[in-house]
């Protein structure tokens, strides 16, 4: 064996845990770094030719290799621009001049300076703009996310809901019949106890069985209003076979039967339509954002039907429509309003969610527009989107993040910042969404760790510490020989 050979053997040895004790040291300061992937060193065996009486010594040569593929842990943060990846996947960043990396490290705040999204390494979050879709394959059309692309904005209504209950509240009074008598001669007759007069409230009756006839309530107000006008109606032959009169014991009201022989008798009901008419109120904006405030007007018009008309101040935008509802109290029909709003859009007031059930008035409606408003904040959604907040509340989706990936993401290439690049063993890109395909999701609010394990780090140091010291007293011992041989030959 060579002493050279025992020489070259030490000097490996101690090189190879000097590189370990080096990935180490890395691990070990990175340990709080966001996104960090721990490094490690694995060694592989260099074996030179050798014979069976004269062994000569190899070397040991070193690879340090990074867990990029391996999860850290999910803390949770108080800022909504932190951002964490659960699965697979990378951010796209970019550097100042323009070239893009893969990242995890999703610690974002917005820059003060371009308004773009950096992290603590001063990369910036790339993402598309809505309507945009990415190539499977490359990084084009990514453009710097930044919210102050979106200025003070306005939004024009353009539809709109309206639905809820409105009361069944009809009360039908069956007037008390007198059947008639024949001898003496007594006509029948039905005295109906009428109250709440109002418009739309009806009186039915029957002579003798024969078809219902009805008196529709307009502008009456007392019995004897009644009294006039269906005595009047029977006179001009709209209503036919009685006589009204009024009982002055009770008020109520008496038909009377025209049949004097006794033999026809009257039955009779006041219904009550009990009154309701109600408007309520529905905000939308015009082109530039002013409010407009619509007058939604409601009338009872029958047993199962509404009028409904919309106002803007003393204007009719649309109406009066007849809302006609089922026996279930279900809406038949018409099921939206279509109307211009002033100065603004075509609005479409949807009306399918309206019933009538025997319950209490009750309406509620919204609609979509906004006034101007300046973005206050942004919000991320777990498949990348990134919504514009306003300080109205509204939120506009501006930006989807995509997440890339590679065939071999342990064999990316670390730059510094925390970030990688491609090599030819980790293969190209591959761009998609978060929770599409293979590809994870992102939190708000929250940063993925490092991976590294203090208490793993500790004890490779001690390997490596042990090793290289065992290496240097090989690398000792063959100089100690080396000066021995040499001082032979003095």
């Amino acid at each position: 064996m060579s002493l050279y050979g025992v020489l070259r053997s030490g000097v490996s040895g101690m090189n190879a845990q000097s590189n370990k004790l080096g990935t180490v040291a890395e691990n070990i300061q990175n340990s709080s770094t966001t996104g960090y992937k721990r490094a490690s060193t694995e060694f592989s065996s260099l074996i030179l030719p050798s014979s069976e009486g004269n062994y000569n010594s190899g070397s040991v040569t070193s690879r340090v290799r990074y867990t990029i593929g391996d999860q850290g842990p999910i803390a949770y943060t108080t800022s909504a621009t932190d951002l964490a990846i659960s699965g697979n996947g990378f951010f796209v960043v970019s550097d100042p001049g323009g070239a893009n990396y893969l990242t995890r490290a999703g610690n974002f705040v917005p820059d003060g300076r371009t308004g773009n999204l950096v992290n603590a390494a001063g990369f910036t979050l790339m993402g598309y703009k809505i309507g945009v879709d990415p190539s499977l394959n490359s990084l084009d059309d990514v453009v710097p996310v930044n919210m102050g692309d979106f200025g003070m904005q306005a939004a024009g209504s353009t539809a709109g809901t309206f639905k809820g209950n409105l009361p069944y509240a009809t009360k039908e009074v069956v007037g008390t019949a007198h059947p008639g008598t024949l001898a003496p001669p007594v006509p029948g007759y039905v005295d109906i106890k009428i109250s709440n007069l109002s418009p739309r409230d009806t009186i039915q009756f029957s002579v003798g069985g024969g078809p219902t006839q009805t008196f529709n309530v307009t502008t009456e107000a007392t019995v004897d209003d009644l009294v006039t006008k269906i005595n009047a109606a029977v006179t001009a032959g709209t209503l036919s076979g009685v006589q009204a009169s009024k009982d002055p014991a009770t008020g109520n009201l008496v038909l009377t039967s025209d049949d004097l022989t006794g033999a026809t008798n009257v039955t009779g009901s006041f219904t009550d339509m009990t009154p309701a008419k109600k408007i309520s109120s529905l905000q939308v904006f015009d082109n530039v954002g002013n409010p407009v405030k619509l007058d939604i007007q409601l009338e009872r018009t029958g047993e199962k039907t509404w009028e409904i008309a919309v106002y803007n101040g003393s204007t009719l935008l649309d109406g009066p429509n007849t809302m006609t509802f089922d026996d279930l109290g279900q809406l038949i029909g018409p099921k939206s309003l279509s109307f211009d709003i002033p100065k603004g859009q075509p609005f479409t007031l949807d009306m399918s969610g309206m019933t009538q059930l025997a319950g209490d008035y009750s309406v509620t409606g919204q609609a979509n527009g906004n006034g101007p408003s300046a973005v206050k904040s942004a919000e991320f959604a777990s498949d990348g989107t990134v919504y514009a907040v306003y300080e109205d509340g509204s939120r506009v989706a501006a930006y989807r993040i995509p997440l890339a990936t590679v065939p071999s993401p342990d064999n990316l290439s670390p730059r510094a910042g925390n970030v990688y690049e491609t090599t030819a063993s980790s293969g190209g890109y591959q761009v998609g969404f978060p929770e599409t395909g293979a590809f994870g999701s992102v939190t708000s609010g929250a940063l993925e760790g490092s991976n590294v394990d203090i208490g793993t780090e500790l004890t490779a140091m001690i390997e490596a510490q042990t090793s290289y010291t065992a290496n240097s007293k090989v690398f000792q011992t063959g100089s100690e020989l080396l000066d021995v041989l040499m001082n032979l030959k003095r």
